[in-house]
């Protein structure tokens, strides 16, 4: 796992007792529940977590880590491994299984941190990006979706992917984003469209790794 010799003082500085954690969707974050596990087992921490995914539900069942609901329960740290971050902490994340839940954790996350290559830390963001839509009519959302950038459905096999509730992503190819809420506007505009893989204004802290690890925080902007 990438940021392996780093992922125990992350947790240490950021998981205290009684904690209520969660993480994305994507797949690197079942490998830090892992981590997350070992970590509160050897230092006798209980945590709780809210899942936003089936396979991160049956993680936790395996590593005896308690489960509860975000309608009862308010997240004091969420993180999430995304693809790009801008420097105003605007992100993208398109390595999910439910952009919906992902966005729901990083709007109710008491401190939400991302993490990411520092390749990727850019002034702008730009590249592909990910909308989770409905199924129903969707060759006519992509049709709509085409005003954006060339669409192209994700697929398992034959089949299109689906998210946790049933739903469709397509990826689109982005040259340029000028703005990041007209992007967020014209894509919801789209009646099938529920999320978007871009993340505006919800990051607090974000982890650049290569060489070494930087924090950086929304309070101060710096290191």
């Amino acid at each position: 796992m990438i940021l392996d010799n780093h992922v125990e003082v992350l947790l240490e500085k950021y998981i205290k007792n009684n904690s209520v954690v969660s993480f994305g969707t994507g797949q690197l974050n079942e490998l830090f529940l892992k981590k997350l596990a070992i970590y509160a087992e050897k230092n006798n921490l209980k945590i709780k977590f809210v899942p936003t995914s089936h396979r991160l539900t049956e993680l936790c069942s395996k590593l005896k880590i308690e489960t509860v609901s975000l309608d009862d329960n308010d997240i004091d740290v969420a993180f999430d491994f995304v693809n790009m971050v801008d420097e105003d902490f605007n992100y993208i994340s398109n390595e999910t299984t439910s952009l919906i839940r992902d966005k729901m954790i990083a709007q109710n996350a008491g401190e939400m941190i991302v993490v990411c290559e520092d390749k990727n830390f850019v002034k702008k963001l730009c590249g592909k990006i990910c909308l989770e839509v409905n199924p129903f009519a969707i060759n006519k959302t992509l049709l709509q979706i085409m005003n954006l950038g060339e669409p192209k459905l994700r697929v398992n096999g034959e089949k299109p992917a689906l998210s946790e509730t049933g739903n469709y992503f397509v990826d689109i190819e982005l040259d340029d984003i000028y703005s990041l809420d007209d992007l967020e506007f014209q894509a919801k505009n789209i009646p099938c469209v529920l999320e978007t893989s871009v993340f505006i204004g919800y990051a607090d802290r974000v982890v650049l790794h290569g060489d070494k690890v930087v924090v950086k925080s929304r309070m101060t902007n710096k290191e």
